[in-house]
């Protein structure tokens, strides 16, 4: 382990398995949250193409993220690594970016939508680090959806301090 490595990428053991994974080499992940930095020299060169499902028109671009967290999350899972060792889980895998939550929360049509769009573009993964106290049925059949497509949906399972787990993730075949 690098000075600049993360101490998660060690705590779960990503480079033990970077043998078999091939450090995500092949893989595309949909990330559904804020946006992303589509310049950020950590992402820049894993980034495939972003989407935007919020519809309020900010700029540089549609799916930007104005907050921080939706690059965060994406550099957690595919951040390349550089020469201070800092890296993502899967640092060649490749990224596509849903953004469905604006400052003021994560709509669940824009959730459906962002889905969808995963389940058409053939992802491997979706992943959502967000979350909320109940599921519409257009959520419910997006995630249905995915999973008959093959597709690995995982989600945050909440930050409200109770052992209520927040959905999408509630759900039985997201992880």
């Amino acid at each position: 382990q690098s000075a600049g490595t993360p101490w998660g990428i060690t705590a779960v053991k990503a480079p033990q398995a970077w043998s078999v994974s091939k450090k995500g080499q092949g893989a595309r992940v949909l990330v559904l949250d804020t946006g992303i930095d589509q310049e950020h020299p950590s992402l820049k060169a894993n980034f495939e193409k972003g989407q935007d499902f919020v519809g309020d028109n900010i700029a540089p671009y549609p799916y930007a993220d104005l907050n921080g967290h939706g690059t965060h999350v994406s550099g957690t899972i595919a951040g390349a690594i550089d020469k201070s060792g800092f890296t993502g889980v899967a640092p060649k895998a490749k990224v596509l970016m849903g953004r469905v939550c604006s400052n003021d929360g994560c709509s669940n049509i824009s959730i459906a939508q962002g889905i969808n769009w995963g389940i058409q573009e053939k992802v491997d993964v979706i992943s959502m680090s967000l979350g909320g106290s109940w599921s519409t049925p257009a959520e419910r059949d997006a995630v249905s959806r995915a999973d008959k497509a093959g597709i690995t949906v995982v989600a945050a399972s909440g930050n409200s301090g109770t052992p209520r787990v927040s959905f999408p993730a509630a759900l039985p075949t997201v992880i």
